[in-house]
């Protein structure tokens, strides 16, 4: 089945698992919490020693921006005051909308003294409050090993005035985790892998591990991992979904 999102376990919206490179488990706009964080997920993330700096900035509309439309508030999953590592070429990259979003959307992946960026490209819209993913391997970029690359998305007010736009950005970096690593993952359930990514630093496969064993520990897992850095604001509207049956 032609899939490129998250399996929604709680309320999703039809439309947004078919638009492309934007898979979502979108969310209710008013829909109640109903428990708390789960904070014995078993998943904790220890930031690799080597810390590349650089982390997380959050998107949000500016005060003396006009706008036609409302302006969303956009987190990335990513850590705040480092750079998140990941083992893939082609990792899976999350983010939070707070509202649904009538503007342009765009994914920009740059590198260090590089003036091109390694992709640009627009996506489709996001229907609802709600985390997303992009999948880097729909936009055929690899990532290089020991480069910190930075990822934004973007909701775009005015193309030639970037400053009015809603920017969230954060980095990533790829690197090659220990052999022992993989060889645990092989035998390890879902729900487990995500234990052992965390615990090796390796924030993006984290949570994108998270992610996919959502319907079998209830979000526990990923919401614990997105209070872990200090995305508590995401993991309670992600905790307020309503559960499907």
């Amino acid at each position: 089945m032609f899939r490129r999102g998250l399996r929604p376990m709680r309320f999703a919206i039809a439309i947004a698992a078919l638009l492309p490179g934007l898979p979502a488990r979108a969310q209710a706009p008013d829909a109640p919490a109903d428990q708390p964080a789960a904070a014995e997920s078993g998943a904790v993330y220890k930031p690799p020693l080597r810390g590349a700096p650089g982390g997380r900035v959050g998107g949000a509309s500016r005060g003396a921006v006009a706008s036609a439309v409302p302006l969303p508030t956009i987190e990335l999953i990513a850590p705040l005051d480092h750079t998140g590592e990941t083992a893939s070429a082609t990792p899976v990259l999350y983010f939070y909308v707070s509202q649904a979003v009538a503007l342009p959307m765009q994914l920009t992946i740059s590198q260090p003294l590089v003036a091109k960026p390694l992709l640009e490209a627009t996506f489709a819209s996001p229907p609802a409050r709600g985390l997303y993913a992009l999948r880097l391997a729909d936009y055929h970029v690899q990532l290089q090993p020991g480069i910190a690359y930075t990822w934004s998305v973007s909701a775009i007010v005015d193309r030639k005035n970037w400053s009015r736009n809603v920017v969230a950005s954060a980095t990533v970096e790829r690197v090659t985790p220990e052999p022992s690593l993989s060889s645990a993952l092989n035998t390890a359930s879902p729900v487990r892998r995500v234990v052992l990514l965390a615990g090796a630093g390796l924030w993006y496969d984290a949570v994108a591990a998270a992610a996919e064993a959502e319907n079998l520990d209830r979000h526990a897992a990923l919401d614990g991992l997105l209070e872990q850095v200090g995305l508590r604001d995401v993991a309670a509207a992600d905790r307020a979904a309503p559960v499907a049956h």
